[in-house]
Formats: structure tokens, C-alpha cells, sequence
């Protein structure tokens, strides 16, 4: 299970998605589409270890599935 904590900006490489406050995880392939809700509410890191950033839905799909903790369980 990957850290995650409330979105900061500082935390994702400077001109991504992430860094400009959108939801990264949905924007992978391109401009988020669907039922993603834009906005970045919460950073995390992914597999990898580098920082990702995720609207709300976002972060509910992933604490749901088991790739991040849930807000508020991290260091």
C-alpha cells in the first residue's frame, strides 16, 4: 500500500498535471474523461515512488482497491 496525504503541489515535478492541481491518475492517457472530477484532492506516491496527484472519485478508487492508504493513515 502506497503513502498518501492531502493534495500538495509542491510534492509533483513542476508543469505536470498534478503540479497545475488536476487529477494526474486520471489524466495518464490524456485529458481525464468519464466520471473523473478534475480537481486534485489528494497526492500519492505510486509504484514507482513518484508522486501522482487524484480528484476525489480518484481517491476513493484507490483506497478502495488497495493502492493507497486512506487519507489521514499515513507517516
Amino acid at each position: 500500500m502506497n503513502p498518501s496525504q492531502v493534495y500538495d503541489p509542491d510534492l509533483h515535478k513542476a508543469g505536470s498535471a498534478a503540479a497545475r492541481g488536476r487529477c494526474s491518475h486520471h489524466e495518464a492517457d490524456g485529458p481525464a474523461t468519464g466520471r473523473c472530477e478534475g480537481a486534485a484532492v489528494v497526492s500519492f506516491q505510486d509504484d514507482e515512488g513518484r508522486w501522482q496527484s487524484g480528484c476525489a472519485l480518484a481517491l476513493q478508487e484507490l483506497v478502495e482497491n488497495g493502492t493507497i492508504e486512506p487519507l489521514g493513515q499515513g507517516a
